[in-house]
């Protein structure tokens, strides 16, 4: 049998881990592992990375620094971040209004919460390392929808993207917004694809702005790219805007040419 203070030591471990707190002897190899993760982030894009010590400002979006209780959350999301990221060439954020990503808890906008945010006042983006954290692929898409949000705060003036020109590729008789048409009816041409044509998700038809959010997000991976570019084959409104979204990023960053996407 085994020592009485081996079992007790055996039983505090699992409540431990079972709470998520890393122990202290692995506390060590995680925080190792998370810096030398940032390191590469700022060695390639050329901006902080930080995850505490936030200076004082007004921010208005609210959020939580990381606490060690929640380096292993952080590090286990960093694995998945480091993916997307680097996905972006390495002069991405160069001569952006960009000065810093910030990688925080419980991030809200006012009342709503979020996965992630430009603060054009603090000129940083934040990501919310928890949000989603039981969808790992919502977590990505994310990732990518919210970088869309901070590229067109950047190139507001980018007329292949303008709310006018955009609006043109729907289908006459779309409007933006809550959408009534009932879900047990199919898309004509594409049975897996939004029931209603020149969407990649159902969220798309909401706004202007989260729709072209929304093809950005599912042309940076590569299994939703392959996707909707299958769809869009029967879909003239759908294939307008990817072919739209494929020259604002290469407008955005000379190397999202053609060949990026390849």
């Amino acid at each position: 049998m085994f020592p009485t203070k081996r079992l007790l030591s055996l039983f505090f471990s699992v409540l431990i881990l079972a709470a998520g707190v890393i122990p202290v002897y692995g506390q060590g190899e995680v925080l190792a592992s998370i810096e030398r993760r940032i390191e590469g982030f700022q060695a390639r894009y050329g901006i902080p990375f930080k995850y505490d010590g936030f200076p004082p400002g007004k921010y208005y979006i609210k959020f939580l620094e990381v606490t060690p209780e929640e380096y292993r959350a952080l590090n286990n999301y960093l694995i998945l971040f480091e993916e997307e990221i680097n996905k972006y060439p390495r002069g991405f954020f160069k001569g952006r209004d960009v000065r810093g990503i910030g990688l925080v808890n419980n991030l809200f906008s006012g009342e709503t919460p979020a996965q992630g945010l430009y603060n054009s006042s603090s000129h940083i983006m934040f990501f919310d390392i928890s949000r989603f954290g039981d969808n790992k692929a919502q977590q990505r898409h994310s990732i990518h929808h919210e970088i869309y949000h901070m590229m067109s705060q950047q190139d507001q003036g980018l007329q292949v993207l303008s709310d006018e020109k955009w609006a043109s590729f729907n289908n006459e008789g779309f409007s933006y917004g809550k959408q009534t048409k009932s879900l047990r009816n199919t898309n004509p041409v594409n049975p897996y694809a939004p029931n209603q044509l020149g969407f990649v998700t159902y969220y798309a038809m909401t706004s202007i702005e989260e729709d072209r959010a929304e093809v950005f997000a599912c042309l940076m991976q590569k299994n939703h790219r392959d996707l909707i570019e299958k769809w869009m084959q029967k879909d003239p409104a759908l294939k307008k805007k990817i072919e739209a979204m494929k020259n604002f990023a290469a407008e955005y960053n000379y190397e999202m040419d053609e060949g990026y996407w390849e």
